[in-house]
């Protein structure tokens, strides 16, 4: 995967991340989320955008970091995940910025498990670490039942 090009920044708590910006369907700050039942903790649950059923992910659970700073996800960074419109509940979105491969940097190793499968590296900025998220590995891992999988996929657009 190439780590240049423009990045949509956003963050959980006063960690900072990117994602690719071209990735990014529609950013959404009033998505009424509906909790489901026995859904794992990386769901907050399911939304209805324009008709079309989209999972919300909690990614403080997805990412295995606990929310400390108190602040609720309040912003939805809709995305188009195996096939399937994803809602990643986020603190607050950046700006866009260009990045270059020169301030990259593969993650460190004392990550956990679970936030090494999401992130593809970090970019070394003069105010922060931006820390790049490999989008299309946010369903990866999530224990969906199977019927509620077949249903989402079913409900995604071509």
């Amino acid at each position: 995967m190439n780590n240049t090009g423009n990045y949509l920044t956003f963050s959980l708590g006063e960690l900072a991340f990117g994602i690719t910006a071209t990735d990014v369907l529609e950013l959404n700050n009033s998505l009424e989320v509906t909790v489901v039942p026995k859904s794992p903790p990386t769901v907050h649950g399911i939304a209805n955008l324009r008709g079309q059923i989209v999972p919300a992910i909690n990614m403080y659970a997805r990412l295995g970091l606990k929310n400390i700073s108190g602040r609720r996800e309040t912003i939805s960074i809709i995305l188009k995940c195996d096939g399937i419109l994803i809602a990643v509940m986020v603190d607050k979105v950046g700006e866009i910025i260009p990045l270059e491969e020169d301030t990259f940097e593969p993650p460190p190793n004392n990550f956990s498990p679970m936030a090494r499968d999401l992130v593809l590296g970090v970019h070394k900025l003069p105010d922060r670490l931006l820390l790049i998220l490999d989008y299309t590995k946010i369903l990866t891992g999530i224990a969906m039942p199977t019927a509620q999988r077949a249903g989402l996929l079913a409900n995604a657009p071509n």
